[in-house]
């Protein structure tokens, strides 16, 4: 089964502040990804939301959720970049995170 032609594939699911979506879709484009969803959401936390103060979230509501299908190589790349470019590896910047889809039946 090593011809398979899906073995080595990944979802990407990537959310952060609707201000950065351009920049995201730009480095997707940019890696030739070409499969790529893009829709929109609403963050849980409200503006005068006592958790800003206890947890220190930004609130941020207005979210951009970027889904994809990519090699597992490609994937660790991008989690690389958005680590890096975006910061992702800290808090209030966005999630993205991949699940791999080798065992997935059509």
């Amino acid at each position: 089964m090593n011809n398979d032609p899906k073995r080595g594939i990944a979802f990407l699911l990537v959310i952060s502040g609707r201000k950065k979506k351009d920049a995201l879709l730009t480095l997707l484009t940019d890696m030739d990804i070409r499969v790529v969803n893009v829709s929109y959401g609403k963050g849980s936390v409200k503006s005068n939301s006592p958790l800003i103060d206890i947890f220190g979230f930004v609130p941020e509501e207005n979210k951009v959720v970027i889904t994809c299908l990519l090699s597992r190589e490609e994937a660790g790349i991008v989690i690389d970049r958005l680590e890096k470019k975006f910061e992702f590896n800290k808090p209030n910047t966005g999630i993205a995170f991949t699940v791999c889809v080798d065992s997935l039946s059509f």
